[in-house]
């Protein structure tokens, strides 16, 4: 049995790293408290700077846990020293979708340190049992 590993990834505000991580914990966070959360519309969740701050408020707390601590900020913190500039928004915006996007594909191999795409794996499976990718089945299948 293999175990499910959360990657993480790290941002830096004022000086200071937070871990930020996308469990399910986050995800029941972010659709309680997040009025912007869907899944189908992420981009825009994390576009608007009030949104963007939920998100990172809450991956942060979930990645401060997952490393056995607690965040010692609030939503407030994150506002006043996050500067506002085009290329910082977007450095953070950047670490929020790439913890998104991993908490939702990834899962451990054998290798602890090697992760894999779980789509990318049902994918290789059913070529496996087809033959390949393109291979037509015989008349009168």
């Amino acid at each position: 049995m293999n175990d499910f590993v959360v990657k993480t990834h790290k941002v830096k505000i004022a000086g200071r790293e937070f871990t930020l991580a996308f469990t399910l914990k986050a995800m029941i966070a972010l659709q309680k408290n997040a009025d912007l959360y869907d899944f189908d519309e992420v981009n825009k969740m994390v576009s608007s700077p009030e949104g963007l701050l939920d998100v990172l408020y809450i991956l942060a707390y979930t990645g401060e846990k997952l490393n056995g601590g607690e965040l010692d900020v609030d939503k407030e913190w994150f506002a006043i020293h996050i500067p506002a500039n085009a290329r910082k928004f977007i450095s953070i915006q950047i670490a929020v979708m790439k913890a998104l996007a991993d908490g939702m594909s990834m899962e451990s191999a054998e290798d602890e340190n090697e992760e894999v795409d779980l789509v990318l794996r049902e994918i290789e499976k059913k070529r496996k049992k087809t033959g390949s990718p393109g291979e037509k089945s015989p008349d009168g299948d």
